[in-house]
C-alpha cells in the first residue's frame, strides 16, 4: 500500500530559531514571573497566556508586532525542507500554541503563507491584546492552550504516515502519536524518558536529509504504538 506522508511541524524554537511567543512577551510586556509560575503550576498554560497579554504595553500596536516578527531568525534551511516536501506532494501543517500575529507575518515572508497552519490567536481592540485558543481540548491534558495532538487526529487520515517535528514540551503529546518524530530540545529529553522513537536534530538540513533517505529506502512506516495511540485518542473524543 502506498502510504501518504503527512509532515506536522512546530513553530517557536523549531521553525524559528527562538521561541518568539516568549520574545515578544519579553520585548513588550512583563515575562517574569508569569512563566515561572507556569512552569510551577500555577498557571494553566491558557491563563499563563491571558494574564501575559493583559501586560503587554501600548507600544505593542499591530504594526509594532509585525515588525517585530519580520526581525526574528528562522532556521536557515527551512525554506529548503519546505520546498522539498512540495516536490515530493508531502502535506505540511505547522501547528503551534503560539500566535498568529507572528506567526503569519514570518510564513509570508519566507515564501510559505498559503501553509496550513493551527495556532492561538490575539486581537486587537482600543489599545488591548486578548488571546483566544480554538484549538482548546478538554479530552486532552497536554501542556497547551490548543492541543497539538488532535490536529494530527483530524488531518491525517487511518493510512497516513504523521512525521512530527518540533522542541519542547507543547509537542510532547502530538509526537506520541505521531509515526516518525524528529525532536530537539525538551521534546528530545521527554522521548528518551518515555521510549519514543524520534531522530534528534539541530536544523532542519538534518530533518530533509534523513526524510530523503527513508524515502528513498521506503522506509517511511507507520508505528504500531502510533496508531494505537491515535485509535485510543479517537475513541476518547
Amino acid at each position: 500500500m502506498i502510504r501518504n506522508i503527512k509532515l506536522f511541524i512546530d513553530f517557536d524554537g523549531t521553525i524559528t530559531v527562538n521561541d518568539v511567543g516568549d520574545e515578544l512577551f519579553r520585548t513588550f510586556g512583563s515575562f517574569e514571573p508569569v512563566h515561572s509560575e507556569l512552569l510551577q503550576g500555577l498557571h494553566t498554560v491558557a491563563g499563563y497566556y491571558e494574564r501575559s497579554a493583559s501586560y503587554l504595553r501600548s507600544e505593542a500596536t499591530p504594526d509594532a508586532v509585525r515588525a517585530f516578527a519580520l526581525a526574528q531568525d528562522v532556521d536557515p534551511y527551512i525554506v529548503a525542507l519546505f520546498t522539498w516536501c512540495q516536490m515530493h506532494a508531502i502535506d505540511v501543517t505547522v501547528v503551534s500554541d503560539g500566535f498568529d500575529v507572528y506567526i503569519d507575518p514570518i510564513l509570508d515572508a519566507i515564501g510559505f503563507g498559503s501553509l496550513q497552519r493551527h495556532c492561538n490567536t490575539l486581537t486587537y481592540l482600543d489599545g488591548k491584546w486578548t488571546p483566544s485558543f480554538p484549538g482548546a481540548s478538554e479530552s486532552c491534558a497536554c501542556f497547551c492552550a490548543s492541543c497539538k495532538r488532535n490536529v494530527l487526529l483530524t488531518h491525517a487520515g487511518p493510512d497516513d504516515v504523521i512525521v512530527y517535528v518540533g522542541d519542547g514540551r507543547s509537542d510532547t503529546c502530538a509526537a506520541e502519536h505521531a509515526d516518525i518524530v524528529f525532536a530537539k530540545g525538551a521534546l528530545a529529553a521527554h522521548c528518551e524518558t518515555h521510549g519514543v522513537a524520534h531522530h534528534h536534530f539541530h536544523t532542519m538540513f538534518q530533518v530533509q536529509q534523513i526524510l530523503e533517505r527513508r524515502l528513498r529506502e521506503n522506509d517511511l512506516r507507520a508505528r504500531k504504538q502510533a496508531e494505537r495511540r491515535r485509535q485510543q485518542a479517537i475513541m476518547a473524543e
